[in-house]
């Protein structure tokens, strides 16, 4: 499943996340959350930029993914 992440506030020029899992999303959100996820999420959250879920595409995949990053 893709899902999408968006931060209360800018990091840079990020406000959003878009990341993939294959099986269990809140197993990679708390990854996130303790800083063993994606660096993006690790930089965030050592600013202390709050952040959530907003978006969850249930049969998105890593093409999917790519495209919506591009």
């Amino acid at each position: 499943m893709v899902y999408l992440i968006h931060f209360q506030e800018k990091l840079h020029h990020a406000q959003h996340y878009i990341g993939f899992v294959e099986d269990d999303l809140m197993q990679r959100i708390e990854l996130h959350l303790s800083n063993r996820g994606a660096k993006l999420l690790a930089a965030v959250n050592n600013h202390g930029i709050r952040w959530q879920v907003v978006r969850v595409w249930l049969e998105g995949d890593r093409s999917f993914e790519r495209k919506l990053k591009n």
